[in-house]
Order: C-alpha cells, then structure tokens, then sequence
C-alpha cells in the first residue's frame, strides 16, 4: 500500500542515511538520563501495559531501531522522535540507549513529533487537534500549511483542531475512548457546555452512534424548536422521534402544550407524530388528546407510564435486530468518513446513505474516497 500523500517524509529525511545539507547527524549511544523527553510531545498517553511489552522485547533482543535526538541548550538532548521506545528502554534497565543526532528548530521539533505520532496512529484525536492548534498559534501556520506537512486534507485538519474547543467532560470522554472524533464533532455543534454534557451522559448511556448523535444536535438547533422541546430532547426525557414529530408545529405555544400532553401520557414516536399531525391540521388540542388515548395499544402506552418510548430509535433495552455484520460494516464506512452513515438492506439490494452538514465536508468525503486525502 502506497503512503498516503506527504505524511511521515520529514521522518524519512530524519532517519535517511545520507548527509542532508545543512544538517548534522549521527549514531551514537547516548545515556539515558542525558535525553528528556519532547518538550512539543502532542502525546499525552502511553499505554502501561504496552510499554511493559516493549520493555519485555527490548530486554530480549536489544534496542534495533535507534531513537532520535536533538543537542539541547544544557548539554544534553531532546528527543524529536521515540519517546515511547526510550521509555521502554528505562524499563527494561538499559542505561544507555543508539541514538540518531540530528540538528533543528523548534518548529521541526514539534513537526516531526506530530508527524512520528500521526503515522504511526499514536495520537488520539484530542492531542492531534491540541498538536495543530500548537502550530497555528506557536509558528503562525495556516490550517492548508499543516495539512501539507502532515499529509492530510485541510478539512481534517480543521475539523479535528476544533475538538479542543469541546466541554471538559466531553474532551476527557475523548481521551478515555468512551466517545468517537465523530461524537465530539456533534457536540461541537452545541455551544452551551451544559448541553455537551447532558448529550455526553446520553451517547455514553445508551450507546448512540455518531448518526443518533447528529441527529440530536441537528434537531436540538432546529428554529422552529421551542425551548422546552429542546431541553426535553438534550436530556432524554424524549427522544430525537418525539423531537421530530413536534417540530410539525410551528405556533410554539402549540408545541410546548403537545409537549407536555406527550409526557403526560406516556405516548410513543407513533402516537406522538399522530398527536401533532392532528393538531397541525387544526384539531383542537383537547380532541386530539382523546383520539390518541383511544389509539390501538400499539401507537400508544398506558397513561400511568411517566417516560414515552421509542417505536423507531434504538434505547438500550429495546434495539431493534440488525445483522451484525451490517452493524459493522456501517461502523466501519462511520469511522471511515468521520460522518453518519445509514446501511439498510432491502432483498438484494443495499442501500448506503452517507449525511454530510457542508460543502467542505463533502469535499473531505471525496478526497478520502478517492485516495487524494
């Protein structure tokens, strides 16, 4: 497979054995405790049990591929890149490690640690986004500049910078792995931080995927939501079919009343979308009450239950059967396009819908597609 455009070069030229101009280098053992780390390391995690393995290689068989440093203003050296082999190398009790001596500045110190940690997928999304905000605001560069050095489409670049700007709740879900670079992009949509955690508390409790997620942000910042609808929907006291099924009303206060008859009764996504259909066609809101209490069992629960369900969107204790390899793959082309993707299977045939918000977006979409990204 063919290394995708410009990513990790500057790290080809760092450990390419011929003399590059202007620039010394050389092999070396160095000790240990004359490299401290990477003062620009985007890398904020090392998984423990890793670097225990690692340890456990290095002590067997040695340290084969040299870490690569830089002379430091105190007499001894940085690390540019192998932060995670020299810390290996302490565990296993090494005291002096090969290293490749290089010279730079500070801004090829920070790049070739973003472009070491970004090929070899050692960054979370988080410290990716931190890393290229460190870019623009430490070396004034451009989100099209970074994109070239680290061979990514600007669009990537932008989108995952952005994830800085996320709640603290809702970065640390980043970082801990409960939540996708897809979640936090639908949380960026909400600007309140309240909100990002009332949403956060939901994809984490009912395993929404970033499609369930979207749909949420998107309807919560619909305009014709009225504020007790949205607040309804961005802590779970309703879902985003229920959400749906109001916004056929615009008159807000029509909405808010639906609103409250809906949980009242306990009405399903059927019968609440019946509910509002009948109102909107000018049914007066105590009729409307009546033909839905008098609905088939099926459209509607018994009104002593205080919480409506879902017929339509997954809750955790009623998800509707998916062919799990469907479930997969449509993860899988999720994660792929950074977008909501829906998989639906009809006979022989299967039906793919991917949701972009913009035209960048899109943009973004072809280019992964067709290999240029």
């Amino acid at each position: 497979m063919s290394r995708r455009r410009g990513l990790g070069s500057g790290l080809d030229a760092l450990m390419s054995s011929g003399p590059t101009p202007g620039v010394s280098s050389a092999i070396r053992q160095i000790p240990l405790d004359a490299i401290r780390s990477n003062r620009s390391q985007p890398r904020s995690h090392f998984d423990e049990q890793a670097l225990d393995e690692l340890a456990a290689s290095i002590r067997e068989h040695g340290l084969i591929q040299p870490v690569i440093v830089t002379e430091d203003d105190e007499g001894g050296y940085e690390l540019i890149a192998g932060e995670r082999r020299w810390r290996a190398a302490r565990r296993a009790g090494l005291r002096e490690v090969p290293a490749l001596v290089k010279s730079t500045t500070p801004q090829q110190l920070l790049e070739l640690a973003i472009v070491e940690n970004v090929q070899r997928a050692d960054l979370n999304a988080l410290e990716e986004g931190q890393a290229y905000q460190t870019l623009k605001d430490e070396f004034g560069l451009t989100d099209e500049m970074i994109a070239q050095r680290v061979g990514k489409s600007r669009v990537t670049v932008v989108n995952t910078r952005r994830l800085i700007k996320l709640a603290p709740a809702a970065r640390q879900a980043l970082l801990d792995g409960a939540i996708s670079a897809g979640h936090g992009r639908a949380l960026l949509r909400l600007e309140e931080p309240t909100e990002q955690s009332a949403v956060l508390e939901l994809i984490v409790r009912r395993d929404l995927s970033v499609r369930e997620a979207e749909r949420m942000a998107e309807l919560a910042l619909h305009q014709q939501v009225h504020p007790a609808t949205r607040e309804a929907l961005l802590h779970g006291t309703i879902s985003a079919a229920h959400a749906q099924a109001l916004l056929r009303l615009e008159d807000p206060a029509l909405q808010n009343a639906a609103l409250e008859q809906v949980l009242a009764l306990g009405l399903s996504t059927r019968a609440s979308d019946q509910f509002a259909a009948l109102l909107s066609e000018g049914v007066a809101l105590a009729s409307a009450v009546e033909q839905v209490r008098v609905a088939p069992p099926s459209a509607s629960l018994a009104p002593h239950t205080p919480t409506p369900t879902t017929d339509d969107e997954p809750r955790p204790n009623r998800r509707t059967p998916v062919d799990p390899n469907d479930e997969e793959a449509r993860r899988l082309f999720e994660n792929l396009l950074e977008t909501p993707v829906q998989l639906v299977r009809t006979g022989r045939e299967i039906r793919l819908t991917i949701t972009v918000y913009d035209d960048e977006q899109l943009q973004h979409i072809y280019e992964r597609l067709n290999g240029t990204e």
